[in-house]
């Protein structure tokens, strides 16, 4: 008793908390809807969270994040069944352990890494809508380890439970600075899961990968992976990157990636137009207008069968916590006729990828 009496003060010493959150309010009208949907698709969001200190002392800190949405949407793609009507999850809420040189951390997380900015193949976790006005990604459940070796290197490891038969993902990867080309190397073992928001989630692989990133004028980077099912066969995806800013007004930053991936006939087909390789490319262009306004355009084309989205964007900042946001979407295929493209279906239902016009206001506090 003496011994909880004395430690307790210390700890509440240590303990404090600040709040943040986000608020989401957009709709967009989608053209060429069915006849039996709706034309408009809204949703709206309120992202609530708290993160702080535990704990303190001269050499470890126990910190924390822990943050809930809860979300509402209505239209088509609620009608559709592409997305839910009501969601209400933890986005973050973890616990970490961390002494400068080595962190510990568990629970829900985001675990994300390597070079890609549109495509990522060495995103495991990923969960991004990439085409969307704020695309994140959002948290899964494990275990994460990391230990700085240097101020240039690390190195990192991850459990995640699969949620299948006590399966376990499990990886390692390292990471390190080498004269000025930042350099990852990635290893994965992937069980069947039952995480089904993320992509391959019911197929046992083990997976490799690398990237490299770094600065000459321009802005490059490289990141591949390999994937070796267990009936032994294999999928190679690579993503190959640059971005420059051009000094125009108050500079137009401009960023192209080329992205590839091939699969050997046994590896599992979840292309839903059944082709093996696949090439697109996606680019974007930003630049400020003054302190307030600033534009972008961001498009993906699918050079195996001509589809592609375009992605025009304006950011309107009304103060430093409220921005307006005025999007659109235009999808299309080059090859007359073509309906059915990987980036933009047209065949009588709805796909999520029909041409938009909306607003979105997001408030942070």
């Amino acid at each position: 008793m003496m011994v909880l009496y004395f430690s307790f003060p210390h700890f509440v010493e240590g303990f404090d908390s600040s709040l943040e959150g986000r608020a989401v309010l957009g709709s967009s009208y989608v053209f060429d809807t069915p006849s039996d949907l709706n034309d408009f698709d809204s949703e709206a969001e309120i992202r609530i969270g708290v993160l702080g200190n535990v704990w303190a002392n001269e050499d470890w800190e126990f910190d924390y994040e822990l943050s809930a949405d809860a979300k509402q949407a209505k239209g088509p793609s609620v009608q559709s069944h592409l997305r839910q009507e009501t969601d209400i999850d933890f986005f973050r809420a973890w616990l970490r352990l961390d002494n400068g040189e080595f962190k510990l951390r568990g629970g829900r997380q985001k675990i994300l890494f390597g070079a890609g900015a549109i495509y990522r193949p060495l995103g495991f976790f990923d969960t991004r809508n990439v085409t969307g006005v704020f695309p994140q990604t959002r948290g899964v459940d494990g275990f994460r380890s990391t230990w700085f070796l240097s101020s240039s290197s690390f190195l990192e490891s991850w459990l995640v439970p699969a949620k299948k038969n006590d399966a376990i993902i499990f990886g390692i990867r390292g990471e390190a600075l080498i004269e000025d080309i930042e350099v990852g190397l990635v290893t994965q073992y992937h069980p069947r899961s039952d995480l089904k928001d993320l992509t391959d989630f019911n197929q046992e692989m083990f997976q490799f990968g690398y990237h490299l990133k770094g600065e000459k004028e321009f802005g490059f980077w490289n990141e591949s992976r390999l994937d070796i099912e267990m009936q032994s066969s294999i999928r190679f995806d690579t993503v190959i990157g640059t971005d420059y800013t051009f000094d125009l007004g108050e500079g137009m930053h401009v960023l192209l990636e080329y992205f590839f991936t091939t699969r050997q006939n046994k590896f599992t087909l979840t292309d839903t137009k059944g082709q093996r390789t696949i090439q697109q490319i996606g680019f974007s262009f930003d630049q400020p207008v003054g302190i307030d306004i600033r534009w972008q355009i961001f498009s993906l084309f699918d050079l195996r069968d001509k589809s592609f989205q375009l992605i025009p964007q304006i950011e309107y900042s009304i103060n430093e916590s409220l921005f307006l946001y005025f999007h659109a979407r235009a999808g299309g295929n080059i090859k007359t006729g073509k309906k059915d493209g990987r980036l933009s279906r047209r065949t009588g239902s709805f796909s999520g990828t029909e041409s938009t016009v909306g607003l979105t206001l997001v408030s942070f506090f």
